[in-house]
């Protein structure tokens, strides 16, 4: 799976949604130019053992991303990766065969801003459910706060 916004949400009780909110999409239009707070946990899985180490320039991460009027990623985290090197016998850098990444924090937006939930793979080849396999899920919420 390459880089994808995360789309498909159920906005079913307990959940709620607002008018400016698409589930389908998973894209939020800013209602009103003020400050908000951004929060998400994403769990994660891949699809089977990991055979081979990633290389050291791949960092693939979650971000909650302005995607109009210009893209810019507001808040970002980091997918785990392990790094080991055990006297230069076992040398070894990959993902976590699962886990979770949750990103939390404020930033002002205005009026008609454009926002995502999105996976950034920066290469990486494996293969992830998002959501998780035991159905953990995404949650993510915004929330104004002036």
């Amino acid at each position: 799976m390459g880089s994808t916004r995360i789309e498909n949400w159920s906005t079913a009780n307990p959940y709620f949604t607002t008018p400016n909110f698409n589930p389908i999409t998973g894209l939020f239009t800013v209602p009103a130019t003020g400050r908000y707070c951004f929060e998400a946990t994403i769990n994660y899985s891949t699809d089977g053992p990991l055979t081979n180490p990633i290389i050291e320039t791949i960092d693939p991460l979650f971000t909650i991303r302005r995607v109009a009027p210009n893209s810019r990623n507001l808040i970002n985290g980091l997918i785990p990766i392990l790094n080991v090197n055990i006297l230069a016998v076992l040398v070894l850098r990959t993902i976590l065969g699962n886990g979770s990444v949750t990103l939390a924090g404020e930033v002002e937006l205005s009026l008609g801003d454009v926002i995502e939930l999105f996976y950034e793979a920066d290469d990486l080849t494996v293969p992830l459910k998002l959501g998780g396999d035991n159905t953990a899920g995404i949650v993510w919420s915004c929330h104004r706060l002036n």
